[in-house]
């Protein structure tokens, strides 16, 4: 077989050959072979197997992305946290250990010295718990004046249920009980000996004082404890068998002795002859019966799962055992700084926060009227027509800043592609756009069929059914043309045939021209690939390239279609294709409204720096059934917000290939004269006047001759040659290049645009509102989002090699889209774990989490209200209860598993054969045919095409017309017989 020449083949940059090594290093353990026997054919051939390699690496690198960001939001914070110290209880209380406990915390303060009397009794008493000495209990204890309790907790737990008597009654039986304590003239005179449990005469250390001077000395840590010795070790109360006996619980990992609460809550009882029990004592029993009977049972276990469930007021409760009963924690507890004070999740969380706030309040703000004068000023320059007719209001004023008939609205292509979308949604399309209120003469539709295909609903291939509909009556077959394609291989050379006339909907005229590809001879043949389809950058491309041919038709060679296409346009239709300034591109599926051509044309010829506007798509079948309603708020939220926010920037980064309309060409500016008075202008100005009008009455009856010449004073915008090589030229031979040229053309092409005219914009027009037919089958929605989402990743990605060229805030826009693109899936399974976290343990940093996100969406919700939009309100909750999780969650990840499939291509819309399905790229040839053959087999068909100038053409024409009547003249001869019959 021969080789492909090298030139024709795209030496691969320096970051391709280190990102398909990436891939090779992640998919190492797979080899070729294991490859080609479990695909079933698919990856047969060395590109295929490198799409599905990268594919691989990309889909782990997205999840290692995933699990980065989880791990920096959860955890990051704890590496470089210094939580304090736990200490195991046994090894505190050793014999030979110099630390002590106090109500949960280790100390040892030998090194302070006896300062005071509490580091003396301290020191005394190592490898003891000290906490009988710091009774916690006496929180309870009050002047008799006084109703409440200094600590606000408890006074909320108790005097907020009316249990203040029970709790005087159980301190005082507590005190008067207790041999370690020694209470006299409502004043503890002493407390227990730390060796000596039941033995008084130790120092007590409680009032506010004792409080302060104990914070100001330092602790080693928190006392540790294992869930196993509690409950074999502290699980019982003191008995006259055991007085030394302990009652433990575990509490949000805290553990809490209950033992001091539980012996003076009770009374012992003999229930038979050296057999006791312990009844409550209700006037004693300052917490509930609820938690009192909980306590009981559960000594020595986790109380957690319980506590919550069972318990009104948990919360409340919770912290009143902590402040009383505190003893330490258990092992499994992580500190409390590093766990509720996350700077990551804070931080990060908080950027995510103001991004939405931003995005939205400008998106919102955009909808000031004063901010649409400032944004969309459409006050047209001197260059626009005055145009009379019914127009009204102040938008159709604008346009009338000039009343002669020489200045005449710009000529504007409607260009709509075509597959199969079912016939009374292409009529209504096109009766949209002839209904428009620009004048008939002043536009023209052309249409482009991707194809020989019949839609699901119609008996008629796609082509035939809108010849009817435009009410085509002539019978004659048009000739065949013939083109070079994007298609690789033998698929490069396409024919076409073209029809053109007028279009009558109502008191409507307008021309049309129609575009019908129909492929190779041999593409007929075929039972799976609809013949002639080569994709919608194809179908741009015959029209740009034809526009672009089309500027200098002295010197440009242009194809058998082209010539077609100028002949028809010029010699049927009237309309000099040259003068066509700006092209509409709406997809076949979508509506306009009656302004949008006016608008959108307004616009740009107000601003000369906008190269491409985008319009506003809202759903044409918004309640059709749950599956168009699941796409609404995201359908509002891509076509409209988003683009209202890079509005309002200045930095408009996203082409909206299905309702755009683009600059063609631009004037030249005229050079500047030096400045005069002004009546030498005024008299210039007459005298001017006087001489043109002269020159037309002289030339007014000479017949109009066609100028070949390029006109001097226009500039190419998105025809320049420059932009159309770059559009067209590059290769979809790898799997970025498949997913940006395949699956997100109308993207690219805007990349494409901003780098050859790096001085232009693009921009977003909110008025001009078109109503696009959403999808009704999930699985073609599916489909549609995995290519949208692909495409778009893709697109970003490519954008940042132009952004940063193009200034800071292109920069930071584009930037800002890449990373809400990659980290959206993440954040939002993290916000639905935080409110589920919220719900089930009520912790307050998750709470400030959820209801700042929560407010977030009531926001969103109160700009509906105001604008009076309440259907948004029920889509709005829609979205938020079933379509995040689809659209943020499942689609992402299956964009991702399946971005080695760009090229191949789900119909949204269904065939009549195969109905809804995936069908390969029309511009690919097999998957089983390797690239050196692919390009070998385009240098052939690139030869097949003859490319004459319009001369030429019209010679060789001529040469053909003339042969046919001569032939036609020579059968007539043939048949003649002579005159008979007189």
């Amino acid at each position: 077989m021969v080789k492909a020449d090298s030139k024709y083949i795209r030496q691969p940059s320096c970051r391709r050959i280190v990102w398909v090594a990436y891939a090779k290093i992640c998919t190492l353990f797979i080899p070729d072979t294991l490859l080609i026997h479990l695909s079933n054919g698919r990856l047969t051939t060395k590109a295929r197997r490198e799409a599905w390699r990268e594919k691989i690496a990309l889909f782990f690198t997205y999840i290692f992305i995933a699990a980065m960001f989880c791990f920096w939001l959860e955890f990051i914070t704890t590496l470089f946290c210094d939580p304090p110290a736990t200490y195991d209880y046994k090894e505190v209380y050793a014999n030979n250990s110099k630390m002590s406990s106090i109500n949960g915390d280790v100390v040892d303060w030998h090194a302070l010295g006896n300062v005071s009397e509490m580091t003396e009794q301290v020191n005394k008493y190592p490898h003891y718990d000290l906490s009988p000495m710091f009774p916690l209990f006496m929180q309870l204890k009050r002047p008799v004046d006084q109703d409440y309790y200094n600590n606000g907790v408890i006074d909320r737990c108790i005097n907020g249920f009316n249990r203040s008597s029970q709790a005087d009654k159980w301190l005082e039986y507590k005190l008067t009980h207790d041999p370690g304590y020694l209470y006299k003239n409502n004043r503890l005179i002493s407390c227990p000996f730390p060796n000596h449990r039941n033995k008084t005469g130790a120092p007590c250390f409680y009032s506010m004082i004792n409080e302060q001077e104990y914070k100001k000395y330092g602790k080693k840590g928190a006392l540790q404890f294992d869930d196993n010795a509690i409950s074999s070790n502290f699980s019982s109360l003191p008995s006259a068998n055991n007085r030394q006996a302990q009652a433990f619980v575990i509490l949000e990992n805290k553990v809490l002795d209950i033992t001091d609460y539980l012996d003076a809550a009770t009374d012992i009882v003999q229930v038979a002859k050296g057999a006791y029990s312990r009844s409550f004592a209700l006037d004693r029993m300052f917490l509930p019966l609820e938690i009192t009977i909980l306590l009981f049972v559960n000594m020595g276990q986790d109380i957690t799962p319980y506590f919550h469930s069972q318990i009104a007021h948990p919360d409340l409760f919770k912290e009143c055992l902590f402040a009383l009963f505190n003893h330490g924690v258990i092992d499994e507890e992580m500190d409390e700084g590093c766990a509720h004070i996350n700077l990551a999740l804070w931080i990060t969380l908080g950027c995510f926060l103001l991004y939405f706030l931003l995005k939205m309040n400008l998106a919102n703000l955009s909808r000031l009227s004063f901010m649409q004068r400032f944004l969309y000023k459409s006050v047209p320059t001197s260059s626009v027509l005055s145009h009379k007719g019914n127009y009204k209001g102040s938008f159709y004023r604008t346009l009338s800043t000039l009343s002669t008939s020489r200045y005449m609205l710009p000529y504007t292509l409607l260009f709509i592609p075509c597959f199969t979308e079912s016939s009374e949604t292409l009529r209504q399309t096109f009766d949209s756009l002839a209904r428009t209120s620009y004048p008939d003469t002043r536009k023209l539709l052309f249409f482009v069929c991707d194809g020989l295909v019949k839609s699901y609903s119609d008996s008629k291939e796609t082509y035939l059914c809108i010849l009817d509909a435009l009410g085509y009556s002539s019978t004659k077959d048009p000739e065949l043309r013939s083109y070079i394609s994007l298609g690789q291989g033998s698929r490069r050379n396409n024919y076409a045939k073209v029809y053109a006339g007028f279009y009558e909907s109502g008191r409507n005229r307008v021309p049309f021209l129609m575009v019908v590809k129909v492929g190779t001879p041999n593409e007929s043949l075929s039972t799976t690939r609809a013949p002639g389809n080569r994709g919608k950058r194809d179908s741009m491309l015959i029209v740009l390239g034809f526009l672009e041919r089309c500027m200098n038709l002295a010197h440009n060679r242009i194809t058998p279609l082209e010539f077609e296409l100028f002949n028809l346009c010029y010699n049927l239709l009237g309309i000099d294709p040259r003068e066509i300034k700006y092209m509409l591109v709406t997809d076949a599926d979508t509506q306009v409204q009656d302004d949008v051509v006016l608008r959108l044309v307004s616009r740009l010829e107000a601003d000369s720096k906008i190269l491409v506007i985008n319009g506003h798509i809202r759903p044409a079948n918004p309640e059709e059934n749950i599956v168009t309603m699941l796409q609404i708020f995201p359908l509002y939220m891509t076509f409209y917000s988003g683009m209202a926010y890079e509005a309002c920037l200045g930095t408009v980064t996203t082409l909206n290939g299905g309702f755009a309309m683009y600059r063609l060409w631009t004037e030249t500016l005229p050079a500047k004269w030096p400045k005069v008075s002004d009546e030498i202008v005024s008299g210039y100005r007459r005298r001017n006047a006087r001489k043109k009008k002269k020159k037309r009455d002289t030339t007014a009856s000479q017949t109009p001759s066609l100028s070949l010449a390029p006109k001097s004073n226009i500039i190419p915008c998105c025809i320049q040659p420059t932009v159309l090589r770059g559009f067209a030229a590059p290769r979809p031979d790898t799997m970025h290049t498949e997913n940006v040229l395949l699956l997100g053309e109308e993207q690219y092409f805007g990349i494409i645009l901003l780098r050859s005219n790096p001085q232009h914009r693009l921009a977003f027009e909110p008025e001009a509102v078109a109503y696009a037919t959403l999808p009704t089958n999930f699985f073609a929605l599916q489909a549609l989002q995995i290519r949208n989402i692909r495409s778009a990743f893709h697109v970003q990605i490519e954008f940042q090699h132009v952004a940063k060229h193009m200034g800071i805030m292109y920069w930071i826009v584009s930037f800002t889209k890449l990373i809400d693109m990659i980290f959206s899936m993440p954040i939002i399974v993290y916000l639905y774990t935080i409110f589920i976290r919220y719900f089930k343990f009520k912790d307050l940093a998750y709470a400030i989490i959820a209801g700042s996100f929560t407010c977030l969406i009531i926001l969103y919700i109160f700009y509906f209200i105001i604008r009076r939009q309440f259907k948004y309100v029920l889509w709005f909750v829609i979205y938020g209860l079933f379509s995040v999780p689809i659209f943020g969650v499942l689609f992402p990840i299956l964009a991702i598993w399946r971005s080695d499939y760009a090229n191949r291509w789900y119909d949204v819309w269904p065939t009549k054969s195969e109905g809804y399905h995936s069908r390969l790229h029309g511009i690919m040839m097999d998957e089983k045919i390797e690239n050196n053959q692919v390009v070998m087999e385009e240098e052939e068909a690139d030869e097949t095409v003859v490319r004459m100038r319009l001369t030429d053409f019209e010679i060789l024409e001529a040469e053909k017309m003339a042969q046919r009547e001569k032939e036609q003249v020579e059968m007539l001869d043939a048949k003649f017989t002579g005159f008979t019959g007189y």
